[in-house]
Formats: C-alpha cells, sequence, structure tokens
C-alpha cells in the first residue's frame, strides 16, 4: 500500500508538471477524482490554457452514477477538490434510466450529453431559471450552444426526487443540479472556468 502512495503521488505530481498548471502543489491530495480522469482533464486545460482560466477547473466524471456527487469543482491554486456536486445527464445517454451514463452524443435532437471541454459563458436566466450557457471547445462537443447544452437546475436534481427514485432524473444534455448546488456553482464558479466532461 505505501509503494502504491508513493507511486499515485508521483504521478500526480508529473501531471502537474506536464500540464503546467498554476498549481505548485499536487492536485487532489483528496483522491477524489479518478487519476485517469484527472490527467485527461489537466492535458485538456493545458491544450486550451489560452482561452480558459487558469484558476479553476470543473471535472464531471458520467463514469459514477446519479445518486453520488460527480461534478468536481478543483481549485488549481490549492490543489483542492473545493465542492462536489450531484449532476443529471442526458435522456438519450440513458436510454433504460438505470442512472448510468452509457454513450456520449453532439448530435442535435438525440438528447444526449457531449463529452470534452467547454467554457463557462455568460449566465442567463430561461425556463429553468438562473442559469450558465457553455461553449464546447472539442470536435465531441462542437454543437454546444446550438443545441442549448447548458448549467441549469431542474427538479429532478433535487434531493427529494433523489430519495423517491434512487436515482436524478435526466435532462436533454444539459448538465443539471439541484437548486441549492447551482446556487453554489454560480458563486464560485467564476466565467471562463473550464468544465471536463468525459467518464
Amino acid at each position: 500500500m505505501k509503494r502504491f502512495l508513493i507511486q499515485f503521488a508521483a504521478c500526480i505530481a508529473a501531471i502537474c508538471v506536464a500540464t503546467q498548471t498554476a498549481s505548485a502543489v499536487p492536485v487532489d491530495p483528496q483522491g477524489l477524482i479518478r487519476p485517469d480522469l484527472l490527467g485527461r482533464a489537466l492535458n485538456s486545460l493545458k491544450a486550451h490554457k489560452d482561452t480558459a482560466d487558469p484558476e479553476f477547473l470543473v471535472i464531471v466524471d458520467y463514469a459514477r452514477r446519479s445518486d453520488e456527487p460527480r461534478a468536481y469543482l478543483l481549485n488549481l491554486e490549492t490543489g483542492l477538490v473545493e465542492a462536489a456536486f450531484r449532476a443529471a445527464h442526458g435522456s438519450g445517454s440513458d436510454p433504460d434510466h438505470d442512472g448510468f451514463l452509457d454513450k456520449f452524443s453532439d448530435i442535435p435532437g438525440s438528447s444526449a450529453s457531449p463529452e470534452g471541454a467547454y467554457l463557462v459563458a455568460e449566465p442567463y436566466v430561461g425556463k429553468h431559471g438562473k442559469s450558465l450557457r457553455l461553449d464546447g471547445l472539442d470536435p465531441t462537443n462542437a454543437n454546444a450552444r446550438d443545441r442549448a447544452i447548458v448549467i441549469h437546475a431542474a427538479d429532478y436534481a433535487e434531493p427529494t426526487f433523489l430519495q423517491k427514485w434512487g436515482k436524478l432524473g435526466r435532462s436533454n444534455g444539459c448538465i443539471v443540479f439541484s437548486k441549492a448546488d447551482l446556487a453554489t456553482f454560480l458563486k464560485d464558479v467564476p466565467r471562463r472556468t473550464m468544465v471536463f466532461v468525459s467518464k
């Protein structure tokens, strides 16, 4: 176990150096994010460093079931995960509605969640109340703005829905939080933060 921990720490340190993040400390010492997903997210942030804010990174781990926290707010100045939220995925990504995302898609009309890196864009008030637009940065989510793939809150992401059904409901591809979690997200996540969605 000790040897594994040393290797894990070395791996994280190597990721930090390779991606040249703003952090001078190991990223995610709490071990909340899978190392392979963290590495891919940091590499994506490096690829988009001219556009994305270097202070924060949001990672959405759709390999986890929707009843678990799976959207992580990572502070790259401290290396710490500051918050973890439950997040609903698209109905087209989970046709049997078992709480697991089965596939990604960026096809208009698919109601699926697209994979890839996004930039947090402008806030607005829509049919779900306060929301955040997203701009897709990769070929796998290039239609995000045209498809209105955004971050918003909905009743099917509330704790009461989870208690009743044992999982969150599904969106049309958007990242959906509870109202309380969205309020925290809107307060803590600055515009142009990168959101990395994968599994």
